[in-house]
């Protein structure tokens, strides 16, 4: 079938989207001459000039128990917008659940892709869904079986220029030449959260073997971030200072990222900045943690604050300041 537009769905958030990079980028090498349309949530206008095998984002309302959409009336008449489209293929990257696949099956597309599931309409290119397995794995196998080429499951994110150009300018001149550590001490839930003073304890090591460190975090962390970076003379709080492009832009150029189990961390594994990322018990590191253990460092903890601000070091230091990482 020759497929001119394409539309795949992902809603969810940050991490969640950049492991489907790999899925992205697998569609975009079957289908070199498509159009590439997502459908995900509005804050997806964000990240979207980083996907480089995305032509197009089409935001959606949500969908009620899905995720927090709670407009039926919005979502039909998102729907309709969908199907007028009249794509030629529409995959559900999003998960195997009744309601997505569901979902997905009315965007009107002549074929649709997606996980096996018993509670939905049958689906003209199906594949099983393994618990176990990556999640980026998981969804680069069903782009390959939709017509993807094969390609790794590796994450990708572009950095453009302009963006690097304010990261730069939200770093004093002093630190430009030495290697640059960046410490994300928040997340969403409080099981994910590595202390902060263990957050302190590093940024102070980092500084005393000669990093220059910036502790980043949102406009709601402020507070957080600033408290980190008062246990580490020397250090810049960046707290509520970046948008995700520019914070994209300062994971790109680190030589490391200490970072919980959120956003960020996930950057860094699409970048390829080497980093530590602290993990609770919340979380299936097999599923969800980065896929390169060379340059990409997991701690685990039950409860997180059991992991030691010595062994965070440690790893550090094994990655070396600046080292020439693989691509």
């Amino acid at each position: 079938m020759r497929v001119q537009k394409l539309v795949v769905f992902r809603g969810l958030y940050l991490g969640d989207l950049v492991v489907a990079t790999g899925a992205l980028r697998a569609l975009r090498r079957g289908y070199p001459r498509a159009e590439i349309t997502l459908v995900s949530l509005p804050w997806t206008s964000a990240l979207a000039p980083h996907l480089a095998h995305v032509d197009r984002l089409l935001p959606y309302p949500g969908a009620p128990g899905l995720d927090e959409g709670e407009d039926k009336e919005e979502l039909e008449t998102f729907l309709e917008r969908v199907s007028a489209e009249k794509f030629d293929l529409a995959v559900n990257l999003h998960g195997r659940g009744p309601i997505s696949t569901q979902l997905v099956s009315r965007f009107g597309a002549r074929r649709v892709a997606g996980f096996t599931n018993e509670e939905a309409p049958a689906l003209d290119v199906e594949v099983p869904w393994n618990s176990e397995a990556h999640e980026s794995r998981k969804l680069l196998l069903l782009a390959e079986k939709a017509g993807g080429a094969p390609t790794g499951p590796e994450p990708q994110l572009r950095v453009r220029a302009e963006d690097d150009e304010r990261a730069q300018a939200l770093l004093p001149t002093r630190i430009w030449r030495r290697p640059q550590a960046l410490v994300h001490p928040g997340a969403s839930i409080s099981e994910k959260r590595w202390p902060e003073r263990s957050f302190g304890g590093v940024a102070e090591g980092l500084i005393r073997r000669g990093y220059a460190v910036a502790v980043t975090g949102s406009v709601g962390e402020k507070e957080l971030t600033h408290r980190v970076s008062e246990k580490a003379t020397g250090s810049v709080d960046l707290g509520g200072k970046t948008n995700l492009s520019t914070l994209i832009a300062l994971v790109a150029r680190a030589s490391v990222v200490i970072s919980n189990d959120t956003g960020p961390a996930h950057l860094a594994y699409a970048l390829r900045t080497p980093s530590v990322t602290l993990f609770g018990p919340t979380t299936d590191v097999e599923r969800w943690g980065p896929l390169d253990r060379r340059w990409h460092t997991v701690l685990c903890g039950d409860p997180i604050s059991d992991i030691s601000v010595e062994e965070v070091l440690q790893n550090v230091q094994g990655f070396g300041a600046g080292e020439e990482r693989s691509a």
